[in-house]
């Protein structure tokens, strides 16, 4: 990323976040990766609960799915906690913006989001579970003339968020290919070894690339399929096949509502119930999920 379009700080968090994401999220449950055996619930804590009343958001995302399944399945319910129906937020700014507001006690959030809380703005932010990983890919427009990595220069292309894994792994992928990332108007000029990035909401992409809007984007899925199959557009590559088991969003808490070691303690317990849950009901879960089940 040049200097002169990106600020120093912003440039050298993204530079520096790959890096210490593993030291920060290590041991933590994961989406992905655990098995059949490791579900079973054996001498869990017969604790009492705080009456405290669980909120959670998220955005329209599959790494969503533990913070949904848990209300859906009543597993919040089973330990005793009272838990509102998660809340829908299109953005991840404004899902940032209103956790830290205090409006959720409990979000899923990119994974560079919360060390940037923490360390940038001293938010007592937790990471608590990984939601999961890999599950991204990059998508162009059918008319993008994009068929490889190599074809990324003078396009414009979206991300989900400045702090994300997306941008941190596209720019991987760029620097490979001799393109640089750049900020810029989309009417300014770009060369033949330049790449154009912006922020979009994941909602918005597919529609993006089916109206000429962009030449593509990097996001989580549901996006990736709906842009195939409802924008014309086309899956260029995963992204767990540029880095393998890359995180992607995490679970959150304050760190203040970690005080309340029964009441969180449970939250967790759910979440790892709804992660273990789900991998081994892939197709219940993406009924769950959709319009033709709980509408989410």
């Amino acid at each position: 990323m040049s200097n002169e379009q990106k600020p120093t700080s912003r440039r050298d968090f993204l530079k520096n976040s790959a890096f210490g994401l593993s030291a920060v999220l290590g041991g933590l449950p994961l989406l992905q990766g655990c098995s059949k055996e490791s579900g079973q619930e054996k001498g869990a804590p017969n604790i009492g609960t705080s009456g405290k009343k669980l909120k959670s958001s998220y955005l329209p995302i599959t790494d969503a799915t533990p913070i949904i399944l848990a209300h859906e399945l009543g597993f919040y319910k089973e330990l005793g906690i009272d838990s509102e129906k998660p809340v829908l937020i299109r953005g991840w700014a404004p899902m940032a913006e209103a956790f830290m507001a205090g409006r959720f006690n409990l979000t899923h959030l990119l994974a560079p989001i919360p060390i940037y809380m923490r360390y940038s703005k001293g938010f007592p932010v937790k990471v608590v579970a990984w939601d999961h990983i890999n599950g991204s890919a990059l998508t162009v427009g059918k008319e993008s003339g994009i068929k490889s990595y190599a074809d990324l220069g003078g396009k414009q292309i979206a991300i989900p968020y400045w702090y994300s894994m997306h941008n941190i792994i596209l720019q991987m992928i760029a620097r490979e290919h001799g393109i640089e990332p750049v900020i810029q108007s989309k009417t300014a000029p770009l060369t033949s070894k330049q790449m154009n990035l912006f922020v979009m909401a994941p909602p918005d992409m597919p529609t993006a690339i089916a109206s000429k809007a962009i030449d593509g984007y990097i996001v989580a899925e549901p996006f990736n399929a709906a842009g195939e199959v409802l924008a014309g557009g086309r899956i260029v590559r995963f992204t767990g096949d540029v880095w393998k088991n890359h995180p992607c969003c995490v679970a959150v808490m304050n760190e203040k509502e970690l005080e309340d070691k029964e009441w969180s303690h449970k939250v967790i317990q759910a979440l790892v119930k709804a992660e273990l849950w789900a991998l081994n009901n892939v197709e219940e879960a993406a009924h769950i999920l959709s319009k033709d089940g709980a509408q989410y």
